[in-house]
């Protein structure tokens, strides 16, 4: 299984069972919608999956997050304009479950409120357009669903990219540390 950084962080490593990664500063995903901006220079470790491919993506995050928006979790992605992050987002001296759905280039964003615990799951399964996102808190916590979202499905000689993303959005961003532990793809026979 081969992996591609989109926008490498100076400060990372993989030892197969755990990535580790120290976030960039002023980094994000965004477009357009509410602050009128655009930015695609978060970091991404992903793998490419045909565009058609039905599958179940998790992983275990765990983060030092510290500064407004620090973000960390999975991605999936045709291009800078189709894309889905979900994960941790820190707002307001907070961790909250978080979802970015951007669709011919405009984000939405939803929020869950969490107990900020030590460790995130996250479990996502793409059944054609659909992509169903659940989380779980703690390592023995038990998976509630976040979101239901649309996605655009691709021609099967397309590529849909796979992976964990993070980012460290805020204007005093130093970044910070991010731990991926267990991240699985398993490609499903449904398509």
């Amino acid at each position: 299984m081969s992996f591609t950084w989109f926008n490498e962080p100076k400060k990372w490593s993989d030892n197969s069972s755990v990535i580790t990664v120290h976030t960039d500063g002023n980094t994000d995903f965004w477009r357009k919608t509410h602050y009128g901006f655009e930015r695609d220079n978060g970091h991404f470790y992903y793998r490419s999956l045909p565009g058609d491919q039905s599958f179940t993506a998790t992983v275990n995050i765990r983060g030092k997050y510290h500064t407004l928006y620090d973000q960390g979790g999975l991605m999936l992605r045709i291009d800078e304009k189709n894309w889905i992050k979900c994960g941790v987002e820190y707002v307001d001296d907070k961790q909250f479950a978080s979802v970015v759905v951007t669709v011919n280039g405009w984000s939405d964003w939803s929020v869950v409120s969490i107990d900020s615990p030590d460790v995130l799951k996250l479990r996502v399964k793409r059944v054609k357009e659909a992509i169903h996102i659940e989380y779980a808190e703690g390592e023995n916590g038990e998976f509630k669903m976040m979101r239901l979202a649309y996605f655009p499905v691709i021609d099967e000689k397309q590529s849909l990219m796979v992976g964990i993303m993070c980012a460290s959005p805020g204007e005093d961003a130093q970044g910070f540390e991010i731990t991926f532990q267990g991240f699985n793809i398993i490609q499903n026979q449904e398509k």
